[in-house]
């Protein structure tokens, strides 16, 4: 049997004038961030940087807040994949698959409109389900690798309309949920669900899976571990 530790961040919801220091806070050798640093794309990389420094791997998917500033999704997607492949130890996750000794980790935004001003309704809905797509199609490509015995998911987006706790912004009523992309997980790999958009800590299991954020609600702010165990016959 053998762990594999995760540092999980995420809702950073950092200015241009907030101080961000990761020193001695690693308790795990990756690190996975859900999204939403800063509308400030020079934070969003200053950030990344700093982590990198402290990880053997940094696993970062875009939130709504790097989308905010941009002048449209495409466009935006280029500028923060041009800043992220040259930081070290940092792997743009969205829409992407990494894998670490039998687990595989694959992230999506998830375009929710929910309080994102910068994406309209049409474009949300036609984003969202895209990634929804992607993500099917991911999970589906990988019950198929014997050597896969664990997947996590990423998204920026709330994944499950029960981790809103009964809070559910009515904005985000006609979205299509993105669980709907576990449809493919015929040999129920999936064991981890990582979201960011949600200022609320949630730590909780739903039909085997662990859904897991961890957003900043004040300066004094710690990763939140996630512990994947692996071996034969898992």
């Amino acid at each position: 049997m053998q762990d594999i530790g995760f540092d999980v961040i995420g809702d950073l919801n950092l200015s241009i004038n907030d101080s961000f220091n990761w020193e001695n806070k690693a308790t795990s050798l990756y690190c996975i961030v859900a999204g939403n640093i800063s509308t400030n794309l020079r934070v969003v990389r200053q950030t990344l940087l700093h982590l990198g420094q402290f990880y053997q791997g940094v696993f970062y998917v875009p939130g709504h807040l790097e989308f905010e500033t941009g002048n449209s999704v495409p466009e935006r997607l280029f500028e923060i994949l041009t800043l992220v492949k040259n930081i070290p130890n940092v792997c743009l996750l969205n829409r992407h698959v990494a894998t670490i000794d039998g687990v595989a980790i694959t992230g999506i935004n998830g375009f929710s409109n929910a309080g994102n001003p910068m994406i309209d309704d049409v474009l949300t809905v036609f984003a969202r389900e895209q990634e929804i797509e992607y993500l099917k199609y991911s999970i589906h490509k990988l019950q198929r690798h014997l050597d896969i015995k664990k997947i996590i998911v990423v998204t920026s987006a709330v994944p499950h309309d029960d981790l809103y706790f009964k809070e559910k912004p009515i904005i985000a009523d006609d979205q299509t949920p993105l669980i709907t992309a576990l449809s493919t997980d015929t040999e129920k790999k999936v064991t981890n669900w990582v979201f960011g958009s949600y200022d609320k800590s949630v730590d909780t299991e739903i039909e085997n899976i662990r859904y897991v954020n961890n957003p900043r609600v004040s300066n004094i702010y710690y990763a939140k571990r996630l512990t994947i165990s692996i071996g034969v016959g898992i």
